[in-house]
């Protein structure tokens, strides 16, 4: 079964065991978009250990978010989401661009959560991108 993060497990012993269970789906949900926010806002280039970890950043390689870009930019984020997060599974980013926020780009994550080896969760996660490139998740 799908469990929150490491780190998170002993933050939350650290205030007792009784802390809950770390399976429950609602509780790996929130870590998941915690962890996909943290993934979506690392650039590529910026790990030492691994010079491919990331996203590269759209805004410095001549992206203008056209039609003809977004294909290439939801291939991107689907493939190093689903490299980088092995809670998820069969990642589809989808660009959904909101009229009343022009200056922001935005896309769905749809997914399934893998809670056993043989159930997932279907889930979809809102992404929007602010002009100064920072990336906000929600579910």
């Amino acid at each position: 079964m799908s469990s929150i993060r490491f780190l998170e497990r002993l933050r939350a012993m650290q205030h007792g065991p009784e802390r809950g269970d770390f399976g429950d789906p609602a509780q790996v949900l929130r870590s998941v978009i915690d962890y996909v926010g943290k993934l979506l806002n690392t650039r590529r280039g910026s790990s030492v250990l691994d010079e491919a970890f990331g996203i590269p950043d759209f805004t410095s390689i001549g992206v203008n978010y056209s039609r003809d870009d977004m294909p290439r930019i939801e291939k991107e984020i689907a493939e190093f989401i689903e490299r980088c997060e092995p809670r998820l599974r069969d990642v589809k980013a989808t660009y959904a661009p909101d009229p009343g926020e022009p200056f922001s780009v935005n896309f769905t994550l749809d997914a399934g959560l893998v809670l056993t080896r043989t159930e997932t969760l279907p889930v979809k996660l809102m992404t929007r991108i602010n002009p100064s490139g920072k990336v906000s998740v929600s579910g």
